[in-house]
């Protein structure tokens, strides 16, 4: 098997993020745009898809005290560091964050109804200048710098969603086994840094907004795998000032994956290479179902993806095969499939822990020889139709539903 296409893959998707990334990916891009203008800045239009809108409104900004999309805006002029990537916001001192709320009163937002996909525009205008910067695709894609007079609007771009692809579960599982250990050592680097996350928020003492008491001290694996999810998640979404390796653009889906997995390796005393192969399991189906689901969708992307991506690699540790991480999907897939995205926030912590809780269930019932029937409701018998089916549930059948919840989300609060 030729490992370097996977691997790629892998490493691709993942990337450290300080804080939420959608805040993380404005701000980059209004630095951008600050970097590039001449003269003091006098007013500033930004549009996003709404999907990353959403994702935005509520969540915290590391080194904020308030929220708001017109603040990651804001803070990406006064504080980013158009060099850092999806660390733009890696340091934001007082003075920075006070010029960024005194900045929000010139900020314009508005969604991009024309936007297919993850969409970013900034228009910066200054007395003598005016900056357009588009980020597309993925989160800190920068596709487009430009000087006022503007081009007009970018071309849409496909949406990466429902692309066809001829990967199967099967050769997940041998790249998983025959990959040489020493090229999977960068995930151990991933796994460190968001152990990282759930140590500070664990010294926060943030397991009490997770779990209820009766499961705090529980040593089962269930327990174990949903507090160390999502506390770190709780952290991450409150805006703490620590990186977290994100996975296919989320750091969410990266502490589901790479947090559930660890804590089942450290229960079953897996050793380093069982839990770094699993752990490539892993990150190749939640890229696998992402494919289908798009960048940014109306589901709960930690139950459905880095959650079904978890489950089969807590399933590959157990010593499962094809057909046990099959039936481990159809598990999670007819339990979760229509956990709604309602936007990034502390709530979503809570999405975390189920996502974790799921997937060690849904892999230990599969191993049993347990679990719900291929031909309940939109479950199939093949791994490629399982996740198919998943993507058009998503991309046509809910196509209206993120406006509806944008619509709801806006009632009232500020943006």
């Amino acid at each position: 098997m030729e490992y370097d296409c996977y691997l790629r893959k892998i490493a691709g998707a993942l990337a450290p993020s300080t804080g939420c990334t959608e805040p993380s990916a404005i701000a980059l891009n209004a630095a951008t745009a600050r970097r590039h203008a001449r003269g003091e800045v006098c007013r500033i239009t930004a549009r996003l898809d709404a999907y990353l809108f959403k994702n935005a409104m509520g969540v915290g900004i590391p080194g904020a005290d308030e929220r708001g999309v017109s603040l990651c805006v804001a803070l990406g002029v006064t504080a980013g560091d158009s060099d850092a990537g999806m660390n733009a916001l890696h340091t934001v001192t007082p003075e920075q964050l006070a010029q960024a709320k005194a900045l929000r009163s010139r900020i314009t937002v508005e969604i991009a109804p024309e936007a297919q996909g993850l969409y970013i525009e900034t228009i910066l205008e200054t007395a003598e200048d005016a900056v357009r910067v588009v980020t597309r695709g993925e989160h800190d894609h920068i596709a487009l710098v430009e000087h006022a007079p503007f081009a007009g609007r970018c071309e849409a771009e496909d949406c990466p969603c429902c692309e066809e692809t001829q990967d199967s579960l099967q050769d997940f599982i041998d790249f998983a086994e025959g990959v040489p250990l020493d090229r999977l050592t960068f995930l151990r680097a991933a796994l460190e840094m968001n152990r990282r996350v759930y140590a500070e928020g664990t010294a926060r003492q943030l397991e009490r907004h997770v779990l209820p008491q009766m499961l705090l001290n529980d040593s089962s694996l269930y327990a174990m795998a949903k507090r160390r999810a999502g506390v770190a998640s709780y952290a991450r979404m409150s805006g703490i000032p620590l990186p977290v390796m994100t996975a296919t653009g989320s750091g969410n889906q990266g502490l589901t994956l790479f947090l559930t997995v660890d804590a089942a390796a450290d229960y079953f005393r897996s050793g380093e290479e069982r839990l770094l192969r699993s752990l490539a399991l892993a990150n190749l189906v939640n890229i696998y179902v992402k494919r289908y689901i798009g960048p940014l969708s109306s589901v709960c992307a930690c139950g459905v993806a880095s959650g079904l991506g978890a489950c089969l690699g807590i399933a590959y540790l157990l010593g499962g095969g094809e057909g046990q991480m099959l039936q481990a999907a159809r598990n999670v897939l007819g339990s979760v499939s229509g956990m709604i995205c309602d936007g990034a926030k502390e709530g979503c912590a809570s999405k975390v822990a189920l996502s974790a809780g799921l997937a060690v269930e849904a892999a230990c019932l599969a191993m049993e020889g347990g679990g719900i029937h291929a031909q309940d409701g939109i479950l199939d018998e093949t791994f490629p139709d399982l996740i198919a089916h998943l993507g058009e549930l998503v991309v046509e059948g809910m196509g209206h539903t993120n406006s509806t919840i944008v619509h709801i989300m806006k009632e009232g609060k500020k943006c």
